[in-house]
């Protein structure tokens, strides 16, 4: 630990918590009741300045906390030591190997000798290790998840614990997945690449909340959006928004770009690969490192060189080039900064809502929606935040 860094991070900690206004409100409603006073809350989350209020917010509600990231690049150390010199046990770091963050994930989980109470998830991990080996956690009460893909699995999972889904509402989908992801992958592409877009074929796969963000932002600077999709309803969903539709390997043959954006693995692999024209920009948003096949590049690669920071670049044995993004990590917060402060704040209020609540009651086993009365909360919070009404003020 530095001390440079740390003063780095509690200075990136104070700027986005002046960016998060409805996060900052309910920190100083959660400090006066502290409703997870005697919790231990282990948590995964990507580690950056925007989940660093958040995890202040749990400390000031009165809980012991341990943290990772749970990405192989989106831990921020400034962050990440910031926290640790402020109590917070924090695992992990920027750059680790995939292992090394498989391994941080167990770490948090076993920060504790009795193990948490509370877990906070991002992408189900946890809760799944929870679920195979119940019985190391035997003082676990509930949890949350926040991700699309996390939610639909813990669904198909046997709980005898309840877990919050933080992600099935309107303020997470439209603000975070949506504005959020969409303006945040696009900025990573450019600080990445330095490329312009416009008049370029922008393939994103993909058109759920996260796909349909990304398509709008790429066409907004002029790229020549294609869209394919895995299921006939979401195809539909991008056609009548006016972006051309095409099958995996159709689309994958005229790309200049190809951004996956589903929360599924696989879904570049060696049949699109080999189509690729030469040059074509290769990254991921989706939820997972293995959306993009690794392994069917690396097969494909004669050398690789590194031409930026953060772009590899693939000389294939047929003599075409492929740029890889971040290492085929999550671009946005590889390359960039991840989501806007003022997007987060609101993501991170319904998890901090959902989380402050299991601290007061907890529900039956099994998953449980956020409520309309909390989205609808968080919406009116965040209005209020920035100045907009949308009632008739009652007159004197």
């Amino acid at each position: 630990m530095t001390e440079d860094l740390v003063r780095a991070g509690r200075e990136a900690l104070r700027f986005a918590r002046s960016q998060m206004p409805v996060l900052d409100g309910i920190q100083r409603e959660a400090a006066r009741t502290r409703p997870l006073a005697g919790h231990r809350v282990s948590g995964c989350v990507h580690l950056t300045k925007e989940t660093g209020v958040l995890v202040e917010l749990l400390v000031a509600a009165g809980a012991e906390v341990a943290w990772t990231g749970g990405d192989e690049v989106s831990t921020q150390d400034e962050v990440a030591e910031a926290l640790r010199a402020a109590g917070v046990q924090v695992f992990g770091r920027r750059g680790m190997t995939t292992a090394e963050v498989e391994q941080g994930i167990d770490d948090v989980l076993k920060a504790y000798p009795a193990g948490p109470t509370i877990v906070l998830d991002n992408g189900s991990r946890m809760i799944e290790r929870v679920v195979r080996n119940r019985s190391a956690f035997p003082e676990l009460v509930a949890a949350t998840e926040k991700t699309t893909e996390g939610s639909r699995r813990v669904r198909e999972l046997e709980l005898d614990f309840p877990v919050v889904s933080v992600n099935d509402i309107v303020t997470k989908w439209e603000v975070d997945n949506t504005y959020g992801t969409g303006q945040s992958t696009v900025d990573g592409i450019l600080r990445a690449t330095g490329a312009l877009l416009a008049g370029k074929r922008f393939v994103v796969a993909g058109f759920g909340h996260v796909g349909r963000g990304v398509a709008v932002r790429a066409a907004g600077l002029g790229a020549r959006v294609i869209v394919t999709c895995r299921s006939n309803e979401t195809a539909v969903r991008a056609r009548l928004a006016g972006f051309e539709v095409l099958s995996p390997v159709k689309a994958a043959a005229q790309a200049d770009f190809l951004c996956t954006a589903t929360g599924y693995p696989d879904v570049v692999t060696g049949e699109q690969l080999d189509v690729l024209p030469s040059g074509a920009v290769l990254c991921n948003t989706g939820h997972s490192i293995t959306e993009i096949n690794l392994a069917d590049l690396a097969e494909r690669t004669a050398e690789v060189e590194q031409v930026r920071p953060h772009v590899a670049r693939h000389h294939l044995r047929d003599g075409r080039y492929v740029d890889l993004l971040a290492g085929g990590g999550l671009v946005n917060l590889a390359a960039g900064e991840g989501n806007p402060s003022e997007v987060m704040d609101v993501t991170f209020a319904n998890q901090a809502l959902a989380t402050l609540a299991l601290g007061v009651g907890v529900p039956g086993a099994g998953v449980h929606e956020v409520t309309a009365e909390q989205d609808e909360d968080v919406a009116r919070r965040k209005l209020a935040a920035m100045g907009i009404r949308i009632d008739e003020e009652t007159a004197a």
